[in-house]
Protein backbone atom coordinates (compact mmCIF):
# COMPACT_ATOMS: atom_id res chain seq x y z
CA UNK A 1 0.00 0.00 0.00
CA UNK A 2 1.25 3.46 -0.87
CA UNK A 3 2.37 5.58 2.09
CA UNK A 4 0.01 8.37 3.05
CA UNK A 5 0.45 11.77 4.65
CA UNK A 6 -1.72 12.73 7.63
CA UNK A 7 -2.03 16.29 8.93
CA UNK A 8 -3.75 16.95 12.28
CA UNK A 9 -4.68 20.58 13.04
CA UNK A 10 -4.20 21.11 16.78
CA UNK A 11 -6.34 24.29 16.74
CA UNK A 12 -9.47 22.66 15.33
CA UNK A 13 -9.01 18.94 15.97
CA UNK A 14 -9.50 18.18 12.26
CA UNK A 15 -7.56 15.44 10.52
CA UNK A 16 -6.77 15.40 6.81
CA UNK A 17 -5.22 12.54 4.87
CA UNK A 18 -3.91 12.36 1.32
CA UNK A 19 -1.83 10.03 -0.81
CA UNK A 20 -1.41 12.51 -3.65
CA UNK A 21 1.87 13.85 -4.94
CA UNK A 22 1.43 17.51 -3.91
CA UNK A 23 -0.57 18.67 -0.90
CA UNK A 24 -0.81 22.42 -0.22
CA UNK A 25 -1.36 23.62 3.35
CA UNK A 26 -2.73 26.94 4.62
CA UNK A 27 -5.93 28.79 5.51
CA UNK A 28 -7.04 29.39 1.89
CA UNK A 29 -9.85 27.35 0.37
CA UNK A 30 -7.66 26.13 -2.47
CA UNK A 31 -5.41 24.11 -0.14
CA UNK A 32 -5.55 20.34 0.13
CA UNK A 33 -4.96 20.73 3.88
CA UNK A 34 -7.00 23.70 5.04
CA UNK A 35 -5.81 24.56 8.54
CA UNK A 36 -6.15 27.43 10.99
CA UNK A 37 -3.17 29.69 10.31
CA UNK A 38 -2.43 33.28 9.37
CA UNK A 39 -0.95 32.31 5.99
CA UNK A 40 -3.36 31.68 3.16
CA UNK A 41 -0.57 29.68 1.48
CA UNK A 42 1.82 28.28 4.05
CA UNK A 43 3.63 25.68 1.96
CA UNK A 44 3.42 22.39 0.11
CA UNK A 45 4.06 18.77 1.06
CA UNK A 46 5.55 16.90 -1.90
CA UNK A 47 5.65 13.12 -2.08
CA UNK A 48 7.66 11.30 -4.74
CA UNK A 49 9.41 7.92 -4.91
CA UNK A 50 8.65 7.17 -1.28
CA UNK A 51 10.13 10.47 -0.06
CA UNK A 52 8.05 13.28 1.49
CA UNK A 53 9.26 16.85 1.94
CA UNK A 54 7.70 20.12 3.10
CA UNK A 55 8.49 23.28 1.11
CA UNK A 56 7.52 26.50 2.93
CA UNK A 57 5.94 29.31 0.96
CA UNK A 58 8.41 32.01 0.00
CA UNK A 59 6.63 34.50 2.27
CA UNK A 60 7.31 32.34 5.35
CA UNK A 61 10.50 33.73 6.87
CA UNK A 62 10.93 30.91 9.39
CA UNK A 63 8.96 28.23 11.17
CA UNK A 64 9.44 25.50 13.78
CA UNK A 65 9.67 21.75 13.12
CA UNK A 66 10.07 19.54 16.18
CA UNK A 67 11.33 22.53 18.13
CA UNK A 68 13.95 23.63 15.59
CA UNK A 69 13.55 26.98 13.84
CA UNK A 70 14.24 26.87 10.10
CA UNK A 71 13.34 28.57 6.84
CA UNK A 72 14.30 25.69 4.58
CA UNK A 73 12.89 22.40 3.39
CA UNK A 74 11.78 19.85 5.99
CA UNK A 75 12.34 16.16 5.22
CA UNK A 76 9.41 14.06 6.46
CA UNK A 77 10.72 10.60 7.25
CA UNK A 78 8.29 7.66 7.47
CA UNK A 79 6.75 6.55 10.76
CA UNK A 80 7.75 9.72 12.68
CA UNK A 81 5.91 12.66 14.23
CA UNK A 82 6.64 16.13 12.85
CA UNK A 83 5.33 18.98 14.98
CA UNK A 84 4.95 22.26 13.09
CA UNK A 85 4.42 25.80 14.41
CA UNK A 86 4.00 27.93 11.32
CA UNK A 87 2.45 31.35 10.77
CA UNK A 88 0.36 31.14 13.94
CA UNK A 89 -0.83 27.62 13.28
CA UNK A 90 0.25 24.42 14.98
CA UNK A 91 -0.23 21.02 13.41
CA UNK A 92 1.20 17.53 13.34
CA UNK A 93 2.33 15.73 10.19
CA UNK A 94 2.83 11.97 9.99
CA UNK A 95 3.82 10.02 6.88
CA UNK A 96 3.72 6.27 6.47
CA UNK A 97 1.68 3.11 6.06
CA UNK A 98 -1.93 3.12 7.25
CA UNK A 99 -1.38 -0.02 9.34
CA UNK A 100 1.15 1.73 11.57
CA UNK A 101 -0.37 5.22 11.70
CA UNK A 102 -1.15 6.82 15.09
CA UNK A 103 -4.65 6.50 16.51
CA UNK A 104 -5.72 10.09 15.88
CA UNK A 105 -9.08 9.39 17.53
CA UNK A 106 -7.28 9.31 20.91
CA UNK A 107 -5.79 12.80 20.46
CA UNK A 108 -7.26 15.22 22.98
CA UNK A 109 -5.97 18.74 22.38
CA UNK A 110 -8.02 19.97 25.33
CA UNK A 111 -5.76 18.11 27.77
CA UNK A 112 -2.34 19.77 27.77
CA UNK A 113 0.62 19.45 30.11
CA UNK A 114 3.82 21.47 30.64
CA UNK A 115 7.08 19.64 31.29
CA UNK A 116 10.03 21.54 32.79
CA UNK A 117 13.26 19.57 32.14
CA UNK A 118 15.15 21.82 34.56
CA UNK A 119 13.09 20.56 37.49
CA UNK A 120 11.78 17.38 35.82
CA UNK A 121 8.28 18.37 36.89
CA UNK A 122 4.95 18.04 35.08
CA UNK A 123 2.12 20.51 35.42
CA UNK A 124 -1.48 19.60 36.17
CA UNK A 125 -3.80 19.08 33.19
CA UNK A 126 -4.51 22.41 31.41
CA UNK A 127 -6.61 23.55 28.48
CA UNK A 128 -4.90 25.14 25.49
CA UNK A 129 -5.89 28.69 26.42
CA UNK A 130 -4.07 28.26 29.74
CA UNK A 131 -1.03 26.85 27.92
CA UNK A 132 -0.89 29.93 25.69
CA UNK A 133 -1.02 32.23 28.71
CA UNK A 134 2.05 30.45 30.12
CA UNK A 135 4.11 30.34 26.93
CA UNK A 136 6.33 33.36 27.79
CA UNK A 137 6.82 32.58 31.49
CA UNK A 138 9.38 29.78 31.13
CA UNK A 139 12.78 29.43 29.47
CA UNK A 140 13.27 27.97 26.01
CA UNK A 141 13.78 24.38 27.19
CA UNK A 142 10.26 23.96 28.60
CA UNK A 143 7.94 21.71 26.60
CA UNK A 144 4.18 21.44 26.10
CA UNK A 145 2.31 18.34 25.01
CA UNK A 146 -1.25 17.04 24.91
CA UNK A 147 -2.93 13.71 25.52
CA UNK A 148 -2.45 11.09 22.81
CA UNK A 149 0.83 12.15 21.18
CA UNK A 150 2.98 10.05 23.52
CA UNK A 151 6.50 11.46 24.01
CA UNK A 152 6.22 14.16 21.34
CA UNK A 153 6.00 17.80 22.38
CA UNK A 154 6.02 21.45 21.30
CA UNK A 155 8.53 23.95 22.60
CA UNK A 156 6.44 26.18 24.82
CA UNK A 157 8.17 29.33 23.48
CA UNK A 158 7.11 28.45 19.91
CA UNK A 159 3.46 28.61 20.95
CA UNK A 160 3.81 32.34 21.64
CA UNK A 161 3.42 32.82 17.90
CA UNK A 162 0.09 30.95 18.05
CA UNK A 163 -1.11 33.16 20.90
CA UNK A 164 -0.19 36.31 18.96
CA UNK A 165 -2.06 35.07 15.89
CA UNK A 166 -5.24 34.35 17.87
CA UNK A 167 -5.15 37.67 19.70
CA UNK A 168 -4.57 39.52 16.44
CA UNK A 169 -7.71 37.98 14.94
CA UNK A 170 -10.22 40.10 16.85
CA UNK A 171 -9.11 38.74 20.19
CA UNK A 172 -10.61 35.38 19.35
CA UNK A 173 -10.58 32.92 22.22
CA UNK A 174 -9.21 29.60 21.06
CA UNK A 175 -11.74 26.83 20.98
CA UNK A 176 -10.02 23.63 21.98
CA UNK A 177 -10.34 20.66 19.71
CA UNK A 178 -13.36 19.16 21.34
CA UNK A 179 -14.49 17.98 17.91
CA UNK A 180 -12.34 14.93 18.64
CA UNK A 181 -13.18 14.65 22.34
CA UNK A 182 -16.27 16.35 23.77
CA UNK A 183 -15.86 15.42 27.40
CA UNK A 184 -16.06 19.02 28.69
CA UNK A 185 -18.00 20.70 25.90
CA UNK A 186 -21.39 22.34 25.88
CA UNK A 187 -24.30 21.01 23.86
CA UNK A 188 -26.90 22.96 21.85
CA UNK A 189 -30.43 21.55 21.93
CA UNK A 190 -31.69 20.75 18.43
CA UNK A 191 -35.21 21.91 19.37
CA UNK A 192 -34.81 25.18 21.28
CA UNK A 193 -31.07 25.95 20.72
CA UNK A 194 -30.46 26.28 24.46
CA UNK A 195 -26.80 25.63 25.31
CA UNK A 196 -25.92 23.56 28.36
CA UNK A 197 -23.33 21.14 29.71
CA UNK A 198 -23.98 17.40 30.03
CA UNK A 199 -24.13 17.79 33.80
CA UNK A 200 -27.16 20.11 33.40
CA UNK A 201 -29.22 17.68 31.32
CA UNK A 202 -32.46 16.28 32.72
CA UNK A 203 -33.00 12.54 32.96
CA UNK A 204 -36.25 10.99 31.68
CA UNK A 205 -38.12 8.90 34.24
CA UNK A 206 -39.07 5.33 33.34
CA UNK A 207 -41.42 4.29 36.18
CA UNK A 208 -45.05 4.14 35.03
CA UNK A 209 -46.23 6.26 37.98
CA UNK A 210 -44.04 9.15 36.84
CA UNK A 211 -45.91 9.84 33.61
CA UNK A 212 -46.63 13.51 33.02
CA UNK A 213 -44.27 16.44 32.51
CA UNK A 214 -45.08 20.08 33.37
CA UNK A 215 -43.80 21.31 30.00
CA UNK A 216 -44.50 18.47 27.54
CA UNK A 217 -47.82 17.37 29.02
CA UNK A 218 -49.48 14.31 30.56
CA UNK A 219 -48.48 11.83 27.85
CA UNK A 220 -44.75 12.33 28.33
CA UNK A 221 -42.61 10.88 31.07
CA UNK A 222 -41.42 13.25 33.77
CA UNK A 223 -38.06 14.98 33.36
CA UNK A 224 -35.97 15.30 36.53
CA UNK A 225 -32.55 16.37 37.82
CA UNK A 226 -30.68 13.21 38.87
CA UNK A 227 -29.37 12.94 42.41
CA UNK A 228 -29.06 9.15 42.73
CA UNK A 229 -27.04 6.97 40.37
CA UNK A 230 -26.32 3.27 39.89
CA UNK A 231 -22.78 1.93 40.26
CA UNK A 232 -22.24 2.31 36.51
CA UNK A 233 -23.43 5.93 36.49
CA UNK A 234 -27.06 5.54 35.34
CA UNK A 235 -29.55 8.00 36.94
CA UNK A 236 -32.32 6.61 39.13
CA UNK A 237 -35.77 8.27 39.30
CA UNK A 238 -37.69 8.88 42.53
CA UNK A 239 -39.50 5.54 42.25
CA UNK A 240 -36.22 3.62 42.00
CA UNK A 241 -36.30 2.91 38.26
CA UNK A 242 -33.16 3.35 36.17
CA UNK A 243 -33.26 5.98 33.41
CA UNK A 244 -31.52 5.55 30.08
CA UNK A 245 -32.47 8.74 28.24
CA UNK A 246 -31.85 12.44 28.76
CA UNK A 247 -33.65 15.69 27.90
CA UNK A 248 -32.85 19.35 27.37
CA UNK A 249 -33.07 21.24 30.70
CA UNK A 250 -34.91 24.13 29.00
CA UNK A 251 -37.54 22.67 26.64
CA UNK A 252 -37.48 19.05 27.96
CA UNK A 253 -37.30 17.49 24.47
CA UNK A 254 -35.42 14.19 24.33
CA UNK A 255 -31.75 14.30 23.40
CA UNK A 256 -30.13 11.88 20.94
CA UNK A 257 -28.53 8.78 22.51
CA UNK A 258 -24.94 9.40 23.66
CA UNK A 259 -25.37 13.09 22.73
CA UNK A 260 -22.50 14.09 25.04
CA UNK A 261 -20.02 11.91 23.13
CA UNK A 262 -21.02 12.79 19.56
CA UNK A 263 -20.05 15.49 17.10
CA UNK A 264 -23.22 17.26 15.99
CA UNK A 265 -23.96 18.75 12.56
CA UNK A 266 -27.09 20.59 11.43
CA UNK A 267 -28.41 21.74 8.08
CA UNK A 268 -31.20 24.26 7.48
CA UNK A 269 -33.08 23.55 4.23
CA UNK A 270 -34.72 26.74 2.99
CA UNK A 271 -36.43 27.92 -0.18
CA UNK A 272 -39.60 29.47 -1.57
CA UNK A 273 -42.88 27.57 -1.61
CA UNK A 274 -43.12 24.61 -3.98
CA UNK A 275 -39.39 24.39 -4.68
CA UNK A 276 -39.42 20.78 -3.47
CA UNK A 277 -37.98 20.99 0.07
CA UNK A 278 -39.90 18.00 1.46
CA UNK A 279 -39.14 15.78 -1.52
CA UNK A 280 -35.49 16.80 -1.42
CA UNK A 281 -35.16 16.09 2.30
CA UNK A 282 -36.75 12.65 1.87
CA UNK A 283 -34.54 11.80 -1.10
CA UNK A 284 -31.45 13.06 0.75
CA UNK A 285 -32.00 10.78 3.76
CA UNK A 286 -32.89 7.84 1.52
CA UNK A 287 -29.70 8.20 -0.52
CA UNK A 288 -27.41 8.93 2.44
CA UNK A 289 -28.68 5.71 4.01
CA UNK A 290 -27.34 3.87 0.98
CA UNK A 291 -24.35 5.90 -0.17
CA UNK A 292 -22.50 6.38 3.11
CA UNK A 293 -22.23 2.64 3.83
CA UNK A 294 -21.45 1.69 0.23
CA UNK A 295 -18.86 4.35 -0.55
CA UNK A 296 -17.36 5.15 2.84
CA UNK A 297 -18.21 2.24 5.13
CA UNK A 298 -20.25 4.59 7.36
CA UNK A 299 -23.60 3.32 8.69
CA UNK A 300 -26.35 5.96 8.60
CA UNK A 301 -29.37 5.37 10.82
CA UNK A 302 -32.10 6.89 12.97
CA UNK A 303 -31.01 8.72 16.10
CA UNK A 304 -34.64 9.14 17.19
CA UNK A 305 -37.14 6.88 15.35
CA UNK A 306 -40.06 8.48 17.17
CA UNK A 307 -39.21 12.03 16.09
CA UNK A 308 -38.30 10.86 12.58
CA UNK A 309 -41.42 8.75 12.08
CA UNK A 310 -43.16 11.21 9.75
CA UNK A 311 -40.14 11.60 7.47
CA UNK A 312 -39.49 7.85 7.45
CA UNK A 313 -43.11 7.09 6.64
CA UNK A 314 -43.01 9.55 3.76
CA UNK A 315 -39.85 7.91 2.44
CA UNK A 316 -41.52 4.51 2.47
CA UNK A 317 -44.59 5.82 0.70
CA UNK A 318 -42.86 7.80 -2.03
CA UNK A 319 -40.01 5.41 -2.74
CA UNK A 320 -42.04 2.22 -2.71
CA UNK A 321 -45.37 3.44 -4.08
CA UNK A 322 -46.99 1.74 -7.04
CA UNK A 323 -49.21 4.60 -8.16
CA UNK A 324 -49.08 8.43 -8.20
CA UNK A 325 -51.93 8.38 -5.67
CA UNK A 326 -49.86 6.44 -3.15
CA UNK A 327 -46.99 8.82 -3.77
CA UNK A 328 -49.24 11.78 -2.96
CA UNK A 329 -50.30 10.15 0.34
CA UNK A 330 -46.66 10.01 1.41
CA UNK A 331 -46.24 13.76 0.96
CA UNK A 332 -49.29 14.41 3.12
CA UNK A 333 -47.89 12.28 5.95
CA UNK A 334 -44.90 14.57 6.36
CA UNK A 335 -46.53 17.96 5.78
CA UNK A 336 -48.37 17.82 9.12
CA UNK A 337 -45.25 16.86 11.12
CA UNK A 338 -42.66 19.36 9.93
CA UNK A 339 -43.05 21.50 13.04
CA UNK A 340 -43.26 21.01 16.78
CA UNK A 341 -44.34 23.02 19.81
CA UNK A 342 -41.32 24.03 21.86
CA UNK A 343 -41.16 25.73 25.26
CA UNK A 344 -39.12 28.85 24.59
CA UNK A 345 -38.64 31.90 26.82
CA UNK A 346 -41.66 31.11 28.99
CA UNK A 347 -44.09 30.35 26.15
CA UNK A 348 -44.75 27.73 23.49
CA UNK A 349 -43.31 28.49 20.05
CA UNK A 350 -44.01 26.83 16.72
CA UNK A 351 -40.54 25.66 15.66
CA UNK A 352 -39.13 23.59 12.78
CA UNK A 353 -38.83 19.96 13.86
CA UNK A 354 -35.28 18.54 13.70
CA UNK A 355 -35.00 15.17 11.97
CA UNK A 356 -31.90 13.65 13.55
CA UNK A 357 -29.81 10.80 12.15
CA UNK A 358 -26.68 9.15 13.53
CA UNK A 359 -23.55 7.81 11.90
CA UNK A 360 -20.03 6.95 12.95
CA UNK A 361 -16.55 6.61 11.53
CA UNK A 362 -14.28 4.30 13.53
CA UNK A 363 -14.59 5.40 17.17
CA UNK A 364 -16.06 8.82 16.35
CA UNK A 365 -19.83 9.33 16.63
CA UNK A 366 -21.80 11.97 14.73
CA UNK A 367 -25.36 13.19 14.36
CA UNK A 368 -26.97 15.10 11.49
CA UNK A 369 -30.07 17.24 12.11
CA UNK A 370 -32.14 18.38 9.11
CA UNK A 371 -34.60 21.29 9.36
CA UNK A 372 -37.37 22.08 6.85
CA UNK A 373 -37.31 25.86 7.24
CA UNK A 374 -39.92 28.42 6.12
CA UNK A 375 -38.05 31.72 6.32
CA UNK A 376 -40.81 33.52 4.44
CA UNK A 377 -43.31 32.77 7.23
CA UNK A 378 -44.06 35.35 9.87
CA UNK A 379 -42.12 35.25 13.12
CA UNK A 380 -38.46 34.82 14.00
CA UNK A 381 -38.43 31.18 15.01
CA UNK A 382 -37.58 29.72 11.60
CA UNK A 383 -34.89 32.30 10.96
CA UNK A 384 -33.17 31.38 14.21
CA UNK A 385 -32.48 27.96 12.68
CA UNK A 386 -30.26 29.66 10.09
CA UNK A 387 -28.16 31.27 12.79
CA UNK A 388 -27.55 28.02 14.66
CA UNK A 389 -27.20 25.66 11.69
CA UNK A 390 -23.75 24.54 10.57
CA UNK A 391 -24.78 24.93 6.92
CA UNK A 392 -27.62 26.39 4.84
CA UNK A 393 -29.10 24.62 1.83
CA UNK A 394 -30.93 27.17 -0.30
CA UNK A 395 -33.18 25.41 -2.82
CA UNK A 396 -33.62 27.42 -6.00
CA UNK A 397 -36.31 26.27 -8.45
CA UNK A 398 -35.47 27.47 -12.00
CA UNK A 399 -39.04 26.79 -13.17
CA UNK A 400 -40.28 29.52 -10.81
CA UNK A 401 -37.87 32.15 -12.14
CA UNK A 402 -39.40 33.93 -15.17
CA UNK A 403 -36.16 34.37 -17.17
CA UNK A 404 -35.18 30.78 -16.55
CA UNK A 405 -38.64 29.29 -17.17
CA UNK A 406 -38.95 30.82 -20.64
CA UNK A 407 -35.72 29.19 -21.76
CA UNK A 408 -36.73 25.85 -20.25
CA UNK A 409 -40.05 25.89 -22.06
CA UNK A 410 -38.36 26.77 -25.33
CA UNK A 411 -36.02 23.81 -25.02
CA UNK A 412 -38.66 21.41 -23.67
CA UNK A 413 -42.26 22.41 -24.60
CA UNK A 414 -43.64 19.35 -22.78
CA UNK A 415 -42.93 20.99 -19.41
CA UNK A 416 -44.66 24.30 -20.20
CA UNK A 417 -47.42 23.71 -17.62
CA UNK A 418 -44.91 22.81 -14.92
CA UNK A 419 -43.15 26.14 -15.45
CA UNK A 420 -46.26 28.30 -15.41
CA UNK A 421 -47.19 27.93 -11.75
CA UNK A 422 -45.87 29.50 -8.53
CA UNK A 423 -43.61 32.08 -10.13
CA UNK A 424 -41.77 34.32 -7.70
CA UNK A 425 -38.62 36.37 -7.23
CA UNK A 426 -36.49 33.98 -5.24
CA UNK A 427 -33.59 36.38 -4.75
CA UNK A 428 -35.80 38.37 -2.33
CA UNK A 429 -35.71 35.40 0.03
CA UNK A 430 -31.92 35.39 -0.01
CA UNK A 431 -31.93 39.11 0.82
CA UNK A 432 -34.22 38.39 3.76
CA UNK A 433 -31.84 35.67 4.98
CA UNK A 434 -28.86 38.04 4.78
CA UNK A 435 -30.60 40.80 6.74
CA UNK A 436 -31.63 38.40 9.50
CA UNK A 437 -28.16 36.88 9.85
CA UNK A 438 -26.47 40.26 9.96
CA UNK A 439 -28.84 41.47 12.67
CA UNK A 440 -28.65 38.41 14.90
CA UNK A 441 -24.90 37.87 14.47
CA UNK A 442 -24.08 41.61 14.56
CA UNK A 443 -22.19 41.41 11.26
CA UNK A 444 -21.26 44.62 9.42
CA UNK A 445 -21.89 44.76 5.64
CA UNK A 446 -18.25 44.02 4.88
CA UNK A 447 -18.21 40.76 6.87
CA UNK A 448 -19.57 37.41 5.67
CA UNK A 449 -20.71 34.42 7.72
CA UNK A 450 -18.29 31.56 8.17
CA UNK A 451 -20.56 28.67 7.24
CA UNK A 452 -21.21 26.76 4.00
CA UNK A 453 -24.06 27.97 1.80
CA UNK A 454 -25.17 25.53 -0.89
CA UNK A 455 -27.24 26.93 -3.77
CA UNK A 456 -29.17 23.86 -4.88
CA UNK A 457 -30.81 24.16 -8.28
CA UNK A 458 -33.75 21.74 -8.09
CA UNK A 459 -35.71 19.83 -10.75
CA UNK A 460 -32.64 19.37 -12.94
CA UNK A 461 -34.50 16.67 -14.90
CA UNK A 462 -36.43 19.56 -16.55
CA UNK A 463 -33.49 21.75 -17.54
CA UNK A 464 -30.19 19.85 -17.35
CA UNK A 465 -29.95 19.64 -21.16
CA UNK A 466 -29.44 23.44 -21.15
CA UNK A 467 -26.02 22.83 -19.63
CA UNK A 468 -24.90 21.06 -22.78
CA UNK A 469 -24.17 17.44 -23.65
CA UNK A 470 -21.44 16.96 -21.05
CA UNK A 471 -22.89 15.42 -17.84
CA UNK A 472 -21.99 16.69 -14.39
CA UNK A 473 -19.05 14.98 -12.72
CA UNK A 474 -19.83 12.37 -10.03
CA UNK A 475 -19.12 13.57 -6.49
CA UNK A 476 -18.01 10.07 -5.49
CA UNK A 477 -15.85 7.80 -7.61
CA UNK A 478 -14.12 4.59 -6.53
CA UNK A 479 -15.42 5.10 -2.98
CA UNK A 480 -13.65 8.47 -2.76
CA UNK A 481 -15.13 11.95 -2.39
CA UNK A 482 -13.88 13.98 -5.35
CA UNK A 483 -13.74 17.59 -4.16
CA UNK A 484 -12.30 18.71 -7.48
CA UNK A 485 -15.35 17.30 -9.29
CA UNK A 486 -17.65 19.15 -6.88
CA UNK A 487 -15.73 22.37 -7.48
CA UNK A 488 -15.79 22.01 -11.28
CA UNK A 489 -19.54 21.28 -11.21
CA UNK A 490 -20.06 24.33 -9.00
CA UNK A 491 -18.09 26.62 -11.30
CA UNK A 492 -20.03 25.39 -14.32
CA UNK A 493 -23.42 25.82 -12.64
CA UNK A 494 -22.46 29.21 -11.24
CA UNK A 495 -21.55 30.50 -14.72
CA UNK A 496 -24.80 29.13 -16.11
CA UNK A 497 -26.94 30.61 -13.33
CA UNK A 498 -25.16 33.96 -13.43
CA UNK A 499 -26.00 34.44 -17.12
CA UNK A 500 -29.73 34.08 -16.39
CA UNK A 501 -30.26 35.30 -12.82
CA UNK A 502 -27.07 37.00 -11.59
CA UNK A 503 -28.87 38.36 -8.53
CA UNK A 504 -29.03 34.86 -7.02
CA UNK A 505 -25.25 34.51 -7.24
CA UNK A 506 -24.47 37.99 -5.95
CA UNK A 507 -26.95 37.67 -3.07
CA UNK A 508 -25.57 34.29 -2.01
CA UNK A 509 -21.96 35.43 -2.24
CA UNK A 510 -22.66 38.51 -0.15
CA UNK A 511 -23.86 36.22 2.68
CA UNK A 512 -21.09 33.62 2.90
CA UNK A 513 -17.48 33.28 1.81
CA UNK A 514 -18.07 29.57 1.23
CA UNK A 515 -20.74 29.21 -1.48
CA UNK A 516 -21.04 26.21 -3.77
CA UNK A 517 -23.59 25.45 -6.50
CA UNK A 518 -25.34 22.11 -7.08
CA UNK A 519 -27.93 20.67 -9.46
CA UNK A 520 -30.26 17.98 -8.12
CA UNK A 521 -33.34 16.06 -9.13
CA UNK A 522 -35.29 14.54 -6.25
CA UNK A 523 -37.51 12.65 -8.72
CA UNK A 524 -34.84 11.77 -11.27
CA UNK A 525 -37.39 11.93 -14.06
CA UNK A 526 -39.84 14.45 -15.52
CA UNK A 527 -43.00 14.32 -13.37
CA UNK A 528 -46.57 14.22 -14.55
CA UNK A 529 -49.51 16.33 -13.39
CA UNK A 530 -52.26 14.48 -11.53
CA UNK A 531 -55.71 15.82 -10.62
CA UNK A 532 -57.10 14.79 -7.25
CA UNK A 533 -60.47 13.12 -7.91
CA UNK A 534 -62.07 14.50 -4.75
CA UNK A 535 -60.73 18.06 -4.54
CA UNK A 536 -59.76 18.73 -8.15
CA UNK A 537 -56.36 19.98 -6.92
CA UNK A 538 -53.46 19.52 -9.31
CA UNK A 539 -50.30 17.92 -7.97
CA UNK A 540 -47.20 16.37 -9.50
CA UNK A 541 -45.81 12.86 -9.16
CA UNK A 542 -43.07 10.90 -10.91
CA UNK A 543 -44.13 8.69 -13.79
CA UNK A 544 -45.59 5.46 -12.39
CA UNK A 545 -44.85 6.79 -8.90
CA UNK A 546 -41.18 5.79 -8.98
CA UNK A 547 -38.27 7.95 -7.76
CA UNK A 548 -34.70 7.75 -9.04
CA UNK A 549 -32.93 10.74 -7.38
CA UNK A 550 -29.87 12.28 -9.02
CA UNK A 551 -26.99 14.14 -7.29
CA UNK A 552 -29.05 14.73 -4.10
CA UNK A 553 -26.21 13.81 -1.70
CA UNK A 554 -23.45 15.87 -3.34
CA UNK A 555 -24.05 18.97 -1.20
CA UNK A 556 -24.41 16.97 2.05
CA UNK A 557 -21.09 15.19 1.43
CA UNK A 558 -19.49 18.56 0.68
CA UNK A 559 -20.74 19.98 4.00
CA UNK A 560 -19.77 16.93 6.06
CA UNK A 561 -16.27 17.07 4.61
CA UNK A 562 -16.08 20.79 5.44
CA UNK A 563 -17.19 20.18 9.04
CA UNK A 564 -14.90 17.20 9.60
CA UNK A 565 -12.28 16.55 6.93
CA UNK A 566 -11.29 13.14 8.33
CA UNK A 567 -14.84 11.78 8.05
CA UNK A 568 -14.94 11.11 4.31
CA UNK A 569 -11.22 11.06 3.58
CA UNK A 570 -9.83 8.23 1.49
CA UNK A 571 -7.97 6.35 4.25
Amino acid sequence: MKDQLYVYDCLTGKLRVSNGDFMAVGSGKQNTFRIKTEAENAGVFAQRNGICKFFPHNQITDYSVNGNRTNGIAHIKPERFYIFVLSGGCFIAWYGNEDSRPDFATFDADSWYIYNPNTQEWSEEMDFCSILKECRKYDENVLATFYGIDRNAFRLHDLAEVADFLIKNDGETLKSSTSAKLKSSTFCCAFCYHTFTPEQAKAIATHSLLQGDPILGERCMKRYTPTVYTDDGKPVDEMGSVSHEYACPACHHKLPPFYERAIHHSIAIVGAESVGKTYYMSALVQQLERELPRSFGIPFRDADPEQNAALNNMRIKIFYSNTPQEFREGHGLLAARLRSKVWLDGAYADMPRPFIYAFNRDSESHTLALYHTNVHSEGKDDKDVLRHADAIFYLFDPTQEPAFAEIIKGANPDVANLCSRNRCKQSLLLADIEIHLRKTLNLPPSTKIDKPLAIIMTKSDLWQELLGPEPLHPAVRNNTLKLQNIQENSDRLRDFLFRLTPEICTSAESISDNVSYFAVSSFGTTPEEIEDELTGQIYIAPTEGKLTPAHVTDCALWVLNYCNESLLSDN
